[in-house]
């Protein structure tokens, strides 16, 4: 199988967070959708290594904020390419509110935020699909939203 073909399959990135025990985290991921409109359904799927994933499993609630294309890498570098386990990566990060669920959602570098409440969950192997309802939404801002190629082509420097 060539996996490079699947870079033509077209996602957004997000930023999902989660807490549990008083404690912040959230990770990048690209494998958020509507499934739904009435009642509002998205599915997540997490890689089950994440310990945000460990932390939606165990309270049932999320956030995600999808990325626009105005991120900069640092916010890949912070939130997609270090652990929660070993770092926390909210320290001296401000670009950050709480939403009514009590969880953190960005607010620069995004152009909306969605609260969810797992619903259900499928076991997939790497990952976990949580189908959430959205209990809040708001539009943050008007720049467009950043898709995976985009940021292969556009933010992720080349080496």
């Amino acid at each position: 199988m060539n996996t490079k073909a699947l870079y033509n399959i077209t996602y957004g990135v997000y930023l999902m967070s989660a807490q549990q025990d008083g404690k912040d985290n959230a990770c990048v991921i690209n494998t958020a959708v509507q499934v739904a409109n009435n009642p509002t359904r998205i599915s997540i799927a997490a890689i089950k290594g994440n310990l945000t994933h460990d932390m939606i499993l165990a309270t049932g609630k999320c956030n995600l904020s999808p990325l626009s294309t105005d991120a900069p890498f640092s916010l890949f570098q912070r939130f997609g390419m270090q652990s929660g386990r070993a770092v926390d990566k909210f320290a001296d990060f401000t670009d950050v509110a709480r939403s009514e669920n009590g969880l953190y959602y960005l607010t620069e570098n995004t152009n909306a935020m969605f609260s969810c409440k797992v619903l259900s969950k499928q076991e997939l192997g790497s990952h976990m699909l949580f189908l959430g309802e959205v209990t809040q939404s708001k539009v943050l801002g008007s720049e467009e939203s950043c898709t995976y190629a985009y940021y292969r082509k556009a933010i992720k420097p080349k080496f």
